[in-house]
This record gives C-alpha cells, structure tokens and sequence, in this order.
C-alpha cells in the first residue's frame, strides 16, 4: 500500500520546510519562516490531536495573528542592533587644519584627531587653514576651506 500523506502532515512537512530554508537563507532579514514553519507544525499537530482541518487552520490563524500583533514586536525590540558610525564616517564635517597644501592637481594633507589624511579639494588650500571634511574614499577625503 502506497504511503498517503494527509492534511495535518502536509502542514508539518511544509512547516519544516520553512525551517530549512530559513536556516539555509540565514535570518539576517528576520525570522519570518522559522515562525511561519513553527506555525505549520503546530496547526498539523493541533489538527491532528483534534481530527479537523477548520482547527488546525484557526489555530494557525490565531498564532500568525498573535504573532504579527504581539509577538513580532517584542522579537524586533530584543534583537534591535544599534548602528554606529565608523571611524572613517565620523570625521565626516568635522573640522581639521591642513599640513601640506592643497591644490585642484596635487592632494595635500590635514591632521584630525592627531591622524594625517591625505586631501583632495577643488581650490587652493595653503598649508595652516581650516578645512571641512566633505566625504571619505579609501585614504583619502575631500576637503573644502571654511
């Protein structure tokens, strides 16, 4: 006799599914399928245990439901990652003095926070002026005289 799958176990193999391609994908974007797959397992088990197919299906709409309203927010509050600017981001429009001159053809060099950069700028810029860092590409940052 062939093997027959039913309703309740269609629902837990597909839960598991989900799990796997949750693992397989990673949870950098969240833990949507490994919830939804939990989901599954326990309306198939639920409607297993009960023999009905409308259970299994209200349960599985009542903990979505509770997930989205309830349980989707506390997950996101514990697993908040604070994002904070690196050292190369946080000198970006801060103040610094120039080292070496600047012109449009050759880069010179600033001092910030005790580190020489080297610097491009789009005019002249004498040795010993202000400057405001403008943006960061790789060594280098973009100045303009204040």
């Amino acid at each position: 006799m062939p093997f027959a799958l039913d309703q309740f176990s269609l629902l837990i193999i597909l839960g598991i599914v989900a799990i796997i391609i949750e693992i397989i994908i990673g949870a950098a974007d969240g833990f949507e399928l490994l919830v939804l797959g939990i989901i599954f397992i326990l309306g198939g088990l639920i409607g297993m245990a009960s023999g009905s197919l409308p259970i299994a299906i209200a349960a599985m709409v009542i903990l979505t439901l509770g997930y989205i309203f309830f349980a989707r927010r506390m997950i996101k509050k514990s697993l908040h990652i604070t994002t904070q600017k690196t050292n190369v981001e946080s000198i970006i429009g801060k103040t610094a003095n120039t080292v070496e001159p600047i012109t449009p053809d050759e880069p010179g060099q600033i001092k910030i926070e005790g580190e020489i950069w080297r610097a491009e700028s789009d005019h002249e810029i004498a040795k010993g002026q202000k400057v405001m860092i403008k943006s960061v590409s790789g060594v280098t940052v973009k100045v303009t005289e204040m």
